[in-house]
């Protein structure tokens, strides 16, 4: 896979779910025509297993990240097997807080398991993507409390937190909402450029995109993306392609 600044460009979609597909073939195979490289999270055990195998049978095309999705806690109850993961993974994730699964206290199973994976994140310094919907000023006050070697903010919603979000060097990857959402638009304005990415979330799909979603829609939100930035899709694309490799702790 050649690397952002030789000949020709390619992409990084910096958080998808290809055990979520019924056939991954196709989200591959569209990935390998379009030189683009999958971040590829799991939600819980089988997720991370099925991503994770996905991974080494694709390792130039794939990457894993694995972990216990809040939505997953309490079905999970405990996250012990993903510090084992780490060797073979490439970060922890998808990971974090969300009130619409349990109450975000500090005995809720939820609040348990991801400061656990951040604890496993934090000793094997991996990466870390987190999930924050409905608990953005909760995930960070929880993240300002390790020593992580970088973290990507996912659906990250709250404008009003970007400064802090900022001031912590976090990254944060924008998917196909970019296209139609005048908030996160500002948003991405508002970031650090050195830190934004960009994703699909796939196979979840968009209906005010008429309900397409995937790695698909990556070059599109580039495009997007470039226009918020007011720079060319071409520099766009090298420099967020740099910014998830240095997120991965690969050369750029």
């Amino acid at each position: 896979m050649p690397r952002s600044g030789e000949i020709g460009l390619h992409f990084i979609d910096s958080h998808m779910h290809l055990s979520d597909y019924p056939d991954p073939q196709e989200a591959l195979k569209f990935a390998s025509t379009a030189d683009i490289l999958l971040v590829s999270a799991g939600v819980g055990t089988d997720s991370s297993a099925r991503t994770l195998s996905i991974s080494d049978r694709n390792p130039s095309r794939v990457k894993a990240f694995v972990g216990v999705h809040p939505s997953e806690a309490e079905k999970e109850r405990t996250a012990s097997w993903v510090e084992g993961c780490l060797a073979g993974a490439s970060g922890v994730g998808e990971i974090g807080l969300d009130p619409k699964y349990s109450e975000l206290t500090g005995r809720s199973l939820q609040m348990e398991l991801f400061q656990e994976q951040l604890a496993f994140a934090e000793k094997a310094e991996k990466p870390v993507q987190v999930h924050s919907r409905g608990a953005e000023r909760e995930c960070l006050e929880v993240l300002a409390t390790f020593r992580l070697r970088a973290v990507q903010l996912h659906w990250f919603q709250k404008e009003e937190l970007v400064r802090i979000a900022n001031e912590k060097e976090y990254y944060v990857s924008f998917g196909p909402a970019l296209i139609v959402s005048k908030r996160l638009r500002r948003m991405a304005a508002a970031w650090e450029r050195g830190r934004i990415m960009v994703e699909s979330d796939g196979p979840v799909r968009f209906t005010l995109l008429g309900g397409a979603g995937g790695p698909w829609l990556i070059p599109s939100v580039v495009f997007k993306l470039a226009q918020v930035l007011g720079s060319s899709f071409e520099e766009t694309a090298r420099a967020v392609v740099n910014n998830s490799l240095t997120f991965l702790g690969e050369k750029a």
